[in-house]
C-alpha cells in the first residue's frame, strides 16, 4: 500500500478586532491591547481582515494610526448595525463579522475583542467605510521610544 500525501494550502480564516477606546488612549495602547489579542489566540497580524469599531469614534486619530500598522480597512459600525445582546463596544462590533474567538480584553484606557469571520463576511458590507488621513496616523503611532 502506497501513501500519498497532497499539499494543501493553510486555511487562512479572516479575524475582525472590534476596538473601543477612552479619547486619552494612544494608538500605542490600542496597538498594543489588538496585538496581545492576537497573540492570545495564536494568530499572526497578517491574519487580521479588520479593524471596526463605533462610528462616533470617527476622526480619532488613533483609527488611522492602526488601520495604517495593520494595513487593513477600517470599519465603523452605527447603533443600527449593533443588533443582538451583546454587551460591551469591542465584543458587539466583532460579533457582527463572525463568531468570537477572544471576548473582549481590557487595557487601561481600551477594549478589543476578536471575531473569526462568518464565511459569508464581506468586508465591504460590514459597517462602513471610515475616512483616514494618512499624515495623522503617521504622526500618532509611535516611532521611537528613545528620550530627548
Amino acid at each position: 500500500m502506497t501513501a500519498y500525501f497532497v499539499a494543501v494550502a493553510p486555511r487562512t480564516e479572516g479575524i475582525v478586532a472590534g476596538i473601543g477606546f477612552a479619547s486619552a488612549a494612544s494608538a500605542d495602547d490600542v496597538l498594543a491591547l489588538i496585538s496581545a489579542c492576537l497573540a492570545e489566540a495564536g494568530l499572526s497580524p497578517d491574519q487580521l481582515t479588520a479593524i471596526a469599531t463605533h462610528v462616533r469614534k470617527q476622526g480619532a486619530p488613533q483609527l488611522a494610526a492602526l488601520a495604517t500598522h495593520f494595513d487593513v480597512p477600517l470599519r465603523l459600525l452605527t447603533d443600527d448595525d449593533l443588533t443582538g445582546d451583546v454587551p460591551g463596544l469591542a465584543e458587539a462590533v466583532a460579533a457582527q463579522a463572525g463568531e468570537i474567538i477572544v471576548p473582549k480584553r481590557k487595557s487601561a484606557l481600551a477594549t478589543c475583542a476578536l471575531a473569526r469571520c462568518a464565511p459569508d463576511f464581506a468586508v465591504t458590507r460590514f459597517g462602513q467605510p471610515a475616512a483616514l488621513s494618512r499624515p495623522t496616523a503617521a504622526l500618532t503611532l509611535s516611532t521611537s521610544n528613545a528620550g530627548p
